[in-house]
């Protein structure tokens, strides 16, 4: 029987804390949660991502970003899996069960993941679409430099409020009203009630560009002809030094 998860993700190390409530279907991947979690933060799917259960050993690792290219399945760690194909349920079950989220590997935003509550579904109702019923404050921009880079935007936005500062810095223009202190609910609920067509959309993208590349030619070594060999047998050899 499927049940519905309700999910704090918190981004850590952000104070006052950044954080959203989602409410989803335990019958969701990890693929499925990224989206949601792009979503109710405000991100743009534009970097790498992984989960895990801890937060550094290979053996913490739980599921990350799919290799684009056809035949990379190969040449992933052995233990990578395809966020695709692991289900929220191996490890998001009960209460206080939890993850970790990691989404840019160079601004490096990493989320923690808490199940609150568990409700069970009726196995005749249709899965209900996920919802953001609570959460705090804004994410923050892409690529602003991470943590560091968030905090000197705060501390910006703090000084211009105060009168300090008439501007701000030259590498936080085209950020338009970023509001820190408004998380905008209504706006993440409205992209939330698109999310099936989000991921449709995501999964055709890339099986069109995978199938693209298998298309493409492959580069072939040319083979010399036999005036080259002949030429190449018959150029003076180097004496060997002794």
């Amino acid at each position: 029987m499927a049940n519905l998860l309700t999910l704090k993700a918190t981004l850590r190390y952000t104070k006052p804390a950044v954080w959203r409530r989602l409410v989803l279907p335990d019958t969701f991947t990890f693929w499925e949660l990224h989206f949601a979690l792009q979503l109710a933060f405000g991100w743009g799917n534009a970097h790498l991502f992984e989960f895990s259960t801890g937060w550094g050993s290979p053996s913490d690792f739980l599921t990350g970003t799919p290799p684009a290219q056809p035949g990379n399945e190969q040449d992933m760690p052995e233990w990578w899996r395809d966020p695709r194909q692991v289900a929220l349920t191996e490890v998001l079950r009960a209460p206080k069960d939890k993850v970790s989220y990691v989404y840019d590997m160079g601004d490096h935003w990493e989320h923690e993941l808490v199940v609150e509550k568990t409700a069970p579904l009726a196995a005749s109702a249709p899965l209900p679409p996920v919802r953001c019923p609570d959460g705090r404050r804004a994410g923050p921009p892409e690529d602003i430099g991470g943590i560091p880079g968030y905090e000197m935007l705060l501390d910006a936005l703090a000084e211009k409020a105060a009168g300090t500062r008439k501007r701000m810095p030259s590498h936080f223009a085209g950020l338009g009203k970023y509001d820190p202190d408004l998380p905008e609910l209504d706006l993440v609920n409205e992209h939330l009630a698109a999310l099936p067509d989000l991921i449709a959309e995501e999964n055709a993208f890339l099986e069109e560009y995978r199938r693209q590349l298998a298309a493409q030619p492959r580069p072939t070594r040319q083979q010399p002809t036999a005036d080259q060999l002949l030429q190449l047998l018959a150029a003076p050899k180097k004496p060997k030094k002794s």
